[in-house]
C-alpha cells in the first residue's frame, strides 16, 4: 500500500535521515536540514480509511508478568508542587505481591491488560490485516501547531491513545527560550487539548513528550546544550503541573522521555534526564538496520539486509536498565523496526524475539512499530506477507492486549 498523502512522511524520513542509521556519530550534512513544514499524519485519506477499520481486541488473558494496577484513588490523588509524578514511595506502599514493580510500572504508565500494541499512521492503515485496532499510534507535531485534528480525534473515537511528539527544530524556538516562558500560551494551549480530547473521548491515559530524540545533534542543531533541554522540560512540566494536568492530579497526560537507544546503551542518557519526579515513563527508539546506514553513506547499493539482525536485546535492554536505576519507571519501545532480509524468515524470528525480549522484561508496557522507511532503510512489512503475519501474531497475542487504564 502506497501513503502518498502522507506529508507527514516527509518530515520523519528527514528526521531519521539523521540519526537512525548514522548511529548518532556522524555530523548532518546541510543537504538534510529539516525543512519547516507541518509533520503530522493528517491527511484526510487516512483518516478515512481509519474510520472504517475495525479491529478484534484479540485474547482476553493476558501474561501474568505484565499484569497492572489500575488508576484507583490510591495512585491518582498525590500530586503536588513538583508535580509528583514520580512518587514512588506512595506508589511502592499502595502496591503489593510478586509482581509489585512490575504492577507500579503499570500505574505510573497508565497501562493495564499487558502491553500496548502500536505503531505509526501507516501501520494503523493496515490493521485490518493486523486483524485488531493499534492502542497507541505515533504521532508528530510542531510547536506552533494544534494538538486537535480530523485524524486525531478519529483515533481518540476509536478507543486508540496518542503518544504526541510536541518538538521545535533547528532554527526555531531555542530551549533557553521555552524555559524563559515566551511560548508559555501555545504550549499550555497543547497540553490542556491534549488533556481535554483525551476526557471528551473517555481515554484515562494520553502520553506527551518533548522534543523527541534531543539527543541526536545533527536534528537539533542550534536549540542549546542538554541542561538548556532540561530546564525547557522542567518548565513545559510545570506548566502540566499548574493547570493540573497530570495523571496523578486527576488529569490524563504522561510525560514521556525518548531518546535514542544508543544513548541508553552508553551511559550518556543521563546528560538529558529532567529526573524521576518529571517522567512517568522512559522510552527509546531503535532500528535493525541491517547494513542499509552504510550503504547509503557508501552510496552504494542495498536491498535487503546484509550483516546479521541486531537483536531486541541489544538494542532495548539499555533503556530497561535505565529506567530500573532511575526509580523503577515504566518502559515504551517508542519506535522499532526491522529491515527485510533476502531470506524472509529472518525478519520474521527478528518480530518473534522482539516479542520474546519484551515478555521476559514486564516493565515494558508498550511497543510501537514504525511501518516507514529512510531510503534505502525500508522498514515497512506490509509489502511482505510473511512479516505481515508475524506482526499480526504478535499483534493477536495475549502479551500485547495493554489499553489505557
Amino acid at each position: 500500500m502506497k501513503y502518498a498523502g502522507l506529508d507527514v512522511l516527509q518530515y520523519v524520513i528527514h528526521v531519521k535521515e539523521h540519526h537512525v542509521h548514522e548511529e548518532r556519530k556522524d555530523g548532518a550534512s546541510p543537504a538534510r536540514r529539516t525543512r519547516e513544514r507541518r509533520w503530522r499524519a493528517g491527511s484526510a485519506m487516512v483518516a478515512g480509511m481509519l474510520a472504517l477499520a475495525v479491529g478484534s481486541s484479540g485474547c482476553v488473558s493476558v501474561l501474568a508478568q505484565h499484569k497492572s494496577a489500575t488508576h484507583g484513588s490510591t495512585l491518582q490523588g498525590s500530586g503536588n508542587s513538583e508535580g509528583g509524578t514520580g512518587s514512588l514511595g506512595k506508589l511502592g506502599s499502595a502496591l503489593s505481591g510478586k509482581n509489585s514493580k512490575a504492577a507500579m510500572a503499570g500505574g505510573l504508565a497508565g497501562v493495564g491488560n499487558g502491553v500496548m500494541f502500536g505503531g505509526d499512521v501507516p501501520l494503523a492503515a493496515v490493521e485490518g490485516a493486523l486483524g485488531r485496532k493499534l492502542a497507541i499510534v505515533r504521532v508528530y507535531d510542531r510547536l506552533g501547531q494544534t494538538f486537535q485534528s480530523r485524524l486525531v480525534d478519529n483515533f481518540l473515537a476509536h478507543g486508540t491513545t496518542i503518544l504526541m511528539s510536541l518538538d521545535t527544530f533547528p532554527g526555531g524556538t531555542p530551549y533557553s527560550a521555552i524555559a524563559a516562558g515566551q511560548k508559555d500560551a501555545t504550549i499550555t494551549a497543547f497540553l490542556e487539548s491534549m488533556n481535554s480530547s483525551a476526557i471528551h473521548y473517555g481515554l484515562p491515559a494520553i502520553y506527551f513528550t518533548f522534543e523527541h530524540e534531543a539527543n541526536v545533534p545533527g536534528t537539533h542543531a542550534g536549540l542549546g546544550t542538554s541542561s538548556e533541554f532540561i530546564q525547557a522540560w522542567d518548565h513545559i512540566h510545570q506548566i502540566a503541573v499548574s493547570h493540573h494536568l497530570l495523571w496523578n492530579q486527576g488529569g490524563r497526560i504522561h510525560f514521556t522521555l525518548i531518546l535514542t537507544h544508543f544513548f541508553y546503551n552508553n551511559g550518556k542518557a543521563i546528560q538529558w534526564w529532567p529526573g524521576t519526579s518529571e517522567v512517568d515513563v522512559v522510552a527509546a527508539d531503535g532500528y535493525n538496520t541491517g547494513g542499509c546506514r552504510t550503504a547509503r553513506k557508501n552510496h552504494s547499493g542495498f536491498t535487503n539486509g546484509v550483516t546479521p539482525p541486531e537483536s531486541p536485546s541489544s538494542l532495548f535492554t539499555g533503556v530497561v536498565q535505565f529506567a530500573a536505576a532511575h526509580g523503577g519507571l515504566p518502559v515504551f519501545i517508542a519506535e522499532w523496526g526491522s529491515v527485510a532480509y533476502s531470506n524472509t524468515s529472518v525478519r520474521v524470528n527478528w518480530i518473534s524475539q522482539m516479542q520474546s525480549f519484551v515478555a521476559g522484561n514486564p516493565t515494558i508496557h508498550a511497543a510501537l512499530y514504525w511501518d516507514s522507511q529512510v531510503p534505502p532503510c525500508n522498514y515497512i512489512i506490509n509489502n511482505s506477507p510473511t512479516s505481515l503475519s508475524a506482526m499480526a501474531s504478535l499483534a493477536q497475542s495475549a502479551l500485547m492486549q495493554g489499553k489505557p487504564i
